[in-house]
């Protein structure tokens, strides 16, 4: 039935645009009689007349032919006795066959706009019914409290157009009507977007009291937290900014402060040297009048004061050994000195009067590490043994022998035979050995009351230097887990070379009350509680063993044979810095402003933790294998066997 309705509104709607075109310029129409008589009362010229007959005889019958069509179709929508539940037909017919209805009603927005007026006359009657009013097929209108009925179709087509005074247009009727069919293009503006833009900023819905959605509350937070981060960083760069400030304050304070003693030194000696000078003046005319006159000692005093040298600069050398000098210590720049090398001789030097005082004797294998404070020297060799010597009896026993003297810059071959102190002697508490390790000696560490030793046993111990007792023993195999993981053999050929240090089990140790740092062949730094004998953390990060390593406060310095000197912060077990060579490392200090360190080539490298800057000190005939240094003074030990001084 809609197929029929919708091809017999089509087929209206071209007779009605027939219609509509065959008069271009229509009149306006106000009424029938006023448009026939106003036409009865102009003239029309021939010419117009015959167009004129020709278009009202077109006119007439495209009306005739939709009046006709029209009225079939009203006639066959005409309710009957099976369309009687239908009433609103009428109503659809009159919409959609009026000459009025100029919109395009066969379209499918169209059809479905009667549909809903068809369901909301259905559900009307249907109420109308429930609550026992009387309904009709047609619908009435009610006005002022009468109901009238619905005019037919008939008259209202056949009824003339009211004159309307309403300032409403027909276009504007035809969008209330049909506000589906036309598009608003109402301009917005300016203060109306500025409004709508405000109201929907996310920003601005706390101020509004708005919810806001779980979704919007997380990434809120997201964003927050990222801003936190942002700000953590940026303090924790200012933080490190200022601690390298703090350090160049404090460097070049330390620079004044050597400075201004340097010129007080010089001043002292400038008024020694006016003075001597005063004295050979006076002798002069002495002897110009012919009497003797003796010199002061002034010089002599002062040719045995420290002269100060330029920073890099190799003031001394020491010459004695016969091979490979391995490691070394002394406990001031004019005090004394410790050396051992591959020689099997540990040699004592008085840097102070630049003599060799002789060869310290008692152990039955090689001596590897020595630490010397003030008079009190410990010594570990391959003999597995710890032996204690109080270097204040050199003194006693050096001035029944003959010491030869060497200068500045060289040594006697030769020198006298220094022996341990036996405790035969009564000297227990001045001399002593610690018996217990099933290995060589390979690092020791002493305090004033106990001292820590590595062995290639794979056990670390720490005795009581006045009972002269092993207080703990440390397993490094049971602490690492799995005997593989320590890596022996890892060094190809042209490594291996590096010889005696290269297959150290424990390569380096340190301690500190309880804290103790331990470096190992598997190229881990272990951090041990001596209270409790356990490892309490690891740091890894080396890939090869570890031959040296010295902790502060704050950061932890560890050489390795991979090339590298790593700096960890000892606060949160990381890497603070790295610094790579093209050598394996085997020794190194530190302190608050520079790092020394030394491989297997023949310079020694000087690294400013301030400036970031690597000074090379090359004086050495072959690598380096032990560095110490105090105040200003470096003393290095070569395969070259010899010593050299520096002033850094």
């Amino acid at each position: 039935m809609w197929d029929v309705l919708i091809n017999l509104g089509k087929t209206v709607y071209i007779y009605i645009h027939i219609f509509n075109m065959a008069d271009t310029k229509p009149p306006i129409v106000r009424k029938r009689s006023e448009v026939r008589s106003k036409t009865a009362q102009k003239p029309i010229p021939p010419i117009a007349e015959t167009r004129y007959t020709t278009t009202q005889t077109v006119v007439s019958a495209a009306k005739n032919k939709a009046s006709s069509v029209v009225h079939s179709a009203r006639e066959w929508l005409t309710p009957s006795s099976e369309w009687a539940s239908l009433p609103h037909l009428d109503s659809l017919s009159t919409v959609m066959f009026s000459p009025l209805a100029a919109h395009p009603v066969y379209r499918s927005e169209s059809m479905v706009k009667a549909l809903q007026l068809m369901q909301q006359q259905q559900q009307r009657q249907n109420t109308a019914n429930s609550s026992t009013i009387i309904s009709t097929p047609r619908a009435d209108l009610v006005l002022h409290g009468k109901t009238y009925a619905w005019p037919s179709s008939n008259v209202l087509l056949q009824a003339d157009i009211p004159e309307s005074s309403s300032p409403v247009s027909l276009f504007q009727g035809f969008a209330s009507a049909y506000p589906s069919l036309t598009k608003s293009s109402k301009p917005v503006s300016k203060r109306s977007r500025q409004k709508k833009k405000k109201s929907t900023n996310p920003n601005n819905t706390r101020a509004l009291g708005v919810p806001k959605s779980l979704t919007q509350i997380i990434s809120e937070r997201e964003k927050r937290a990222r801003d936190c981060d942002k700000i953590s960083m940026q303090k924790s760069s200012t933080a490190n900014e200022i601690d390298q400030i703090n350090l160049q304050i404090n460097k070049l304070l330390n620079d004044r402060k050597a400075l201004e003693e340097k010129w007080e030194r010089l001043e002292s000696k400038d008024i020694q040297l006016q003075l001597i000078i005063d004295d050979l003046n006076d002798a002069i005319l002495d002897i110009e009048e012919g009497g003797s006159v003796r010199l002061r000692s002034d010089r002599e005093s002062i040719d045995d004061e420290e002269e100060e040298y330029e920073s890099g600069t190799c003031f001394k050398t020491l010459e004695g050994h016969k091979d490979d000098v391995i490691c070394l210590d002394f406990n001031h720049p004019r005090g004394m000195m410790v050396s051992s090398s591959m020689d099997g001789t540990v040699r004592a030097w008085d840097l102070y009067r630049n003599k060799c005082l002789g060869s310290i004797e008692g152990h039955q294998g090689l001596v590897r590490c020595v630490q010397l404070d003030d008079a009190r020297l410990l010594t570990g060799s391959d003999d597995g043994t710890i032996k204690h010597w109080d270097l204040s009896l050199i003194d006693a026993t050096a001035s029944s022998s003959s010491i030869s003297s060497f200068s500045v810059f060289s040594s006697a071959p030769s020198s006298p035979s220094l022996t341990a102190v036996s405790s035969s002697s009564g000297l227990l508490n001045e001399s002593f050995t610690l018996e217990g390790h099933q290995g060589e000696i390979t690092c020791l560490y002493a305090d004033r009351n106990s001292v820590v030793s590595g062995s290639g046993d794979k056990t670390i111990k720490q005795w009581d230097l006045e009972t002269q007792q092993c207080l703990l023993t440390l397993d490094v195999l049971w602490a690492s887990g799995n005997s593989n993981n320590i890596v022996d053999s890892w060094l190809d050929n042209s490594t291996s070379s590096y010889g005696y240090a290269a297959h150290d089990f424990i390569g380096a140790l340190q301690f500190w009350d309880s804290a103790l740092a331990s470096g190992t062949s598997d190229g881990k730094i272990r951090m041990w509680d001596l209270r409790t004998g356990q490892a309490h953390r690891t740091l890894p990060g080396h890939n090869a063993p570890i031959t040296c390593l010295q902790f502060d406060d704050v950061h932890l310095v560890s050489g390795s044979l991979d090339k590298t000197i790593r700096i960890w912060d000892i606060r949160t077990g990381t890497v603070f810095d790295t610094l790579t060579y093209t050598t394996p490392v085997s020794s190194l200090q530190f302190n608050s402003s520079k790092i020394i360190s030394s491989g297997t080539s023949n310079t020694i490298d000087v690294y400013n933790r301030t400036s970031f800057q690597h000074t090379a000190l090359s004086g050495h005939r072959n690598r380096v294998n032990s560095i110490r240094f105090h105040s200003d003074v470096l003393a290095s030990a070569g395969s070259d066997n010899v010593i050299k001084l520096w002033s850094i």
